[in-house]
């Protein structure tokens, strides 16, 4: 059980971390050295020699990992290898195998050993605390219980942080409204799109909204959105909560390794002495600084992993740098994720995020925070003309339709030098997916 107010890693400062973590990057990348076969063979490729690889500054300058190096590696594995070249453990040695969602393309499958298990426990033990959840409580677990990194890993690390957990998930909204108000449950565990979705089913289903449910801690993943402050607002209005965290990971490195605190202003860093982190500008590579402002995407190496490992994983998460010191004294950096590189449009030469777009518009009076870019084929990502936005209106406001699209289209483009073509549209015409919603639609 996980009853420690703050595990120590947390408060070490970065820089020593930094310094631990260039010492067991010299283990990482003598194991895939000796152990996986993709990566030897990657390094004579790559012409290096990873004995050779000391410092940081070194290992920077080795070549990233991407999505498309592990499908080509699992479309046509060797025997014995299920997993692709970089498995590097024999399939007796697994203890667990999961896939990715599958959203961006094939899904693609990790494995974990018993060790790697441990670690992803103790890590996400310590996001779970972060992010508010107790041995006490009890977490109605609304995710299904799936193949998937935010399924049984999650439930198991919750597990062992002590909590009762309820495997909710994966059946009838009924079903689980039934098992949160039964069984009294402390904290909702689920997608964000999966708490906003409660919100609107609800009132339908019981006949009173979710505020009179049982759960005052919201903990929500699987895609950024509770850091929009519109979107937090909703969520602690219409669930009367006490907290509303967010919490990241993934599975091809490690689980969960980001988690807010009660200052509810970024994810903090969790993976100390397990997942080495960098900072990338995503079109050069460079390495950038984690300081307060910074952007980029998020690049891991996992320490330690023995099934499936990885070297400089580009994640295609977009964040920015909120800090790197905390009232609640946690020392790593914390993030907010702007979005995935792979949804990232560009207008006239200027590259925007479709949830960027969505956090101006729900700051519009007259708006709810639902908003749908239309592209005109699947990957068209190109615009030079004015890009088609469909805005919920709010149906308690008295504001005219066409001023809210006015005014809309004019703080999009004064706040990101973007031009959008906003068409209003009432929330039932927007599919609200109750456990990921995607924030571009291919139109119709």
């Amino acid at each position: 059980m996980y009853d420690d107010p703050l595990d120590p890693v947390e408060t070490e400062p970065w820089d020593a971390v930094e310094r631990r973590h260039e010492s067991l990057l010299v283990d990482q990348l003598a194991y895939l050295a000796e152990r996986s076969a993709y990566y030897q063979r990657r390094f004579e490729e790559w012409d290096v020699d990873p004995a050779s690889i000391t410092t940081l500054e070194a290992f920077r300058a080795l070549p990233f990992t991407v999505k498309d190096d592990q499908r080509r590696n699992q479309a046509d594995p060797p025997p014995g290898q299920p997993l692709g070249t970089h498995q590097a453990v024999p399939t007796s040695a697994l203890s667990r195998t999961i896939s990715s969602s599958g959203t961006t393309g094939k899904p693609t499958y990790f494995g974990l050993t018993a060790a790697d298990r441990e670690a992803w426990n103790t890590v996400l033990m310590r996001c779970f605390h972060t992010a508010g959840v107790r041995p006490e409580d009890t977490v109605i677990f609304g995710a299904g219980q799936t193949m998937i990194t935010g399924g049984t890993p999650y439930f198991e690390g919750l597990t062992k942080l002590g909590a009762n957990v309820v495997p909710a998930g994966g059946d009838t909204t009924e079903r689980l409204l039934a098992a949160t108000v039964d069984l009294q449950g402390d904290v909702m565990f689920t997608t964000t799109s999966h708490l906003r979705y409660l919100v609107e089913r609800t009132p339908e289903l019981l006949g009173h909204g979710v505020d009179a449910l049982p759960p005052t801690k919201l903990v929500g993943g699987a895609g950024p959105g509770i850091a929009n402050p519109e979107i937090r607002a909703e969520l602690y209005d219409a669930w009367d909560a006490t907290l509303v965290r967010e919490i990241m990971g993934l599975g091809d490195v490690l689980g969960c390794l980001w988690a807010e605190c009660e200052a509810e202003d970024g994810m903090h860093f969790h993976g100390q002495g397990f997942c080495h982190v960098e900072l990338v500008d995503p079109e050069s590579g460079a390495v950038i600084p984690f300081e307060a402002g910074a952007e980029g995407e998020l690049v891991y190496t996992p320490l330690g992993r023995e099934a499936t490992p990885l070297l400089r994983y580009r994640s295609g998460d977009y964040v920015r740098i909120t800090g790197t010191d905390c009232a609640c004294g946690r020392t790593s950096p914390k993030m907010q994720c702007v979005g995935r590189t792979d949804d990232m449009l560009v207008y006239k030469g200027m590259n925007v995020f479709p949830s960027a777009i969505r956090d101006v518009v729900s700051g519009v009076e007259g708006t709810l925070p639902y908003v749908r870019v239309v592209v005109p084929a699947p990957g068209k990502v190109l615009f030079e003309s004015a890009i088609p936005v469909r805005v919920v209106l709010d149906p308690d406001s008295d504001r005219e339709p066409d001023d809210v699209v006015a005014e809309v289209e004019a703080a999009v483009r004064a706040t990101l030098n973007v031009r959008v073509a906003a068409t209003p549209v009432a929330l039932e015409d927007v599919e609200v997916s109750a456990y990921k919603s995607t924030l571009v639609v291919v139109e119709e």
